[in-house]
């Protein structure tokens, strides 16, 4: 009797060392397999991500080519643009996915166009218009959107009517969300007139808050590749033109036979 007492300690021992090899073993194997796991997951999240990008950017040029002009942002998420008469009611708010049809992006989206505010009339809204060269010819047009100097400012640094995108530089203050051009980072193109950026990850808990609630100018991160902006460049808008019909190419180019 005294030796089968005596052995219980001894069984308990074996089946905690036991126990642990199991748990030892078990580590070695699905270590690497949740790894795989994870950075399939993180595949998977960044391909959509960049999906979404081209499928908005599809989605804005069908549009030009359909009406002929720039959609205007939504008051809410997922809502239809919003427009008072011939022009947006503001220049920055939702992506407006029920006039896209944009749906099942990953994350939610915020959307800025060019109204051409800074230039004053007539091309103040000309390209939200749906009829953008009723006061101006392209050239005109062309001439007030691709100026690159404003009076006593050099390219990049003054109000030009057209949406800014700048490459961030480490280290720099960003610029205000009121206050015009790239401040002390690199000006990569003046000539944007409609701008979509993420809002929350497709994780949903955090936001590229470099380019929240602008209008101005918008940043690009080389370090964020998903969540920098997708725009539209007044140059790509006059090739939709040019293919929707709406410009002659020899008349803009201003070649005459």
């Amino acid at each position: 009797m005294n030796r089968s007492h005596n052995c219980k300690p001894h069984t308990a021992g074996f089946m905690l060392i036991e126990i642990a090899l199991v748990i030892v073993v078990l580590a070695i194997i699905l270590g690497p397999i949740l790894h795989l796991l994870a950075g399939q997951q993180q595949k998977n999240q960044t391909t959509h991500e960049l999906s979404s990008k081209q499928r908005i950017a599809e989605a804005v040029e069908g549009f030009i080519l359909a009406t002929g002009r720039l959609p205007c942002p939504a008051l809410q998420a997922g809502g239809q643009e919003s427009r008072t008469g011939d022009a947006c009611t503001r220049a920055e708010g939702w992506l407006p996915n029920a006039t896209l049809s944009t749906w099942g992006l990953s994350g939610n989206w915020k959307m800025a166009v060019a109204t051409l505010e800074s230039a004053g009339e007539p091309a103040q809204n000309t390209l939200v218009s749906t009829q953008p060269f009723e006061q101006l010819s392209p050239q005109q047009l062309a001439e007030i959107v691709m100026a690159p100097f404003t009076t006593n400012h050099s390219a990049g640094t003054g109000p030009l009517p057209a949406i800014h995108l700048c490459q961030s530089v480490a280290g720099q203050t960003l610029p205000t969300n009121t206050q015009p051009g790239c401040g002390a980072h690199t000006l990569l193109s003046a000539t944007a007139v409609w701008v979509a950026y993420p809002v929350v990850t497709n994780s949903g808990t955090s936001d590229h808050s470099i380019n929240q609630n602008r209008f101005q100018q918008f940043f690009i991160d080389p370090e964020q590749t998903t969540q920098n902006p997708v725009w539209i460049s007044f140059e790509r808008m006059n090739w939709l033109w040019m293919k929707r019909g709406a410009l002659d190419p020899i008349a803009y180019s201003g070649e005459s036979n």
